[in-house]
């Protein structure tokens, strides 16, 4: 009977001992998120003409807690961004054990050239801190940010220098004249040419030179040229034989960026030489008009000696 006894303690013994491992309760509280994924870069959609937006962000807040809870909200975001409107919630109520989801609305609706020419890549944080109140009491508070980025809106123009009251320059017949294209950004994000081409209207004896003046497809406009532009310049040339006329040179770019063609034009006038005439010319011209004179001045002459003559055989013939 010992021996059982003892092959029982030891088999007792043997056996691995089983440890039920009980999950620790995590605390009651409170917290807040965003629907979206985190570090993901939200992108509100600009109007192309006015660059006003509306942007909802979602979020929610989860209450562990055994009552409800009171939770109010305050908003900033990285870099000076007016005149935006923002439109939270308000001061929420959270039940008990639950969890509700909300919305952040930041909107532009005038004024809005914050993202016009220079905003090109414009990054800011929206920082939201919501603060928990228990019986009017501020308990805790939490903070969490979301990077927003306007959308990219493409666009160009071109214009002329110099223009002196709507007019490019006066060019002479046979000689020629310089005109600067400029070709600037209209969006707020960086550009290039796609195409370019030149031309004339009304003119069609006039040409252009442009080899030199750096406008061509494939060139580069940036928010960090001067003026957000590039200049080019080119040669306008007229014909000896070209006559008095006013002319219109036409530039027309298109947008990589949304493929859509812009067109510039500056009107110009070409004056033709003088002619002048040869002095052997105006000399006989001269000459033959005083020859004329004599002659009509020596009409006279002949009338006067017919008078005498018809006289005197008037009184020869009444004499017989």
């Amino acid at each position: 009977m010992k021996r059982f006894v003892v092959v029982i303690l030891l088999m007792v013994a043997l056996v691995p001992a089983s440890t039920a491992q009980i999950p620790e309760a995590e605390p009651p509280g409170w917290e807040i998120g965003w629907e979206a994924e985190e570090d993901e870069i939200i992108i509100f959609e600009l109007d192309p003409d006015t660059y006003a937006f509306e942007l909802i962000l979602e979020f929610w807040i989860e209450n562990t807690y055994l009552i409800p809870i009171d939770v109010d909200f305050e908003t900033e975001f990285g870099e000076t961004f007016e005149p935006v409107q923002v439109d939270d919630p308000g001061k929420v109520s959270i039940p008990a054990n639950s969890n509700e989801s909300f919305e952040l609305k930041i909107s532009c609706q005038t004024s809005c050239a914050l993202w016009s020419v220079n905003s090109g890549g414009y990054l800011t944080t929206v920082d939201f801190t919501a603060t928990n109140y228990v019986a009017d009491q501020e308990q805790s508070s939490q903070e969490i940010s979301q990077k927003i980025q306007p959308s990219s809106i493409y666009g160009l123009e071109v214009t002329f220098e110099p223009v002196s009251n709507g007019k490019g320059p006066k060019i002479n017949a046979g000689t020629y004249e310089t005109i600067d294209v400029i070709v600037g950004l209209t969006g707020n994000a960086d550009d290039a040419i796609s195409k370019i081409d030149m031309s004339f209207r009304g003119c069609p004896q006039m040409n252009f030179d442009a080899k030199d003046s750096g406008l061509e497809a494939g060139t580069v406009i940036s928010s960090t040229d001067s003026g957000n532009t590039k200049k080019g310049s080119v040669k306008l040339s007229a014909p000896s034989s070209h006559p008095d006329k006013t002319c219109k040179f036409i530039v027309a770019v298109t947008s990589e960026g949304n493929g859509i063609s812009y067109t510039g034009e500056v009107e110009f006038v070409v004056e033709a030489p003088d002619v002048k005439v040869d002095d052997e010319d105006e000399d006989e011209s001269t000459t033959e008009s005083s020859d004329f004179e004599v002659q009509d001045s020596s009409l006279p002459a002949i009338s006067s000696l017919l008078c005498i003559l018809t006289v005197l055989l008037s009184a020869v013939i009444r004499r017989n």
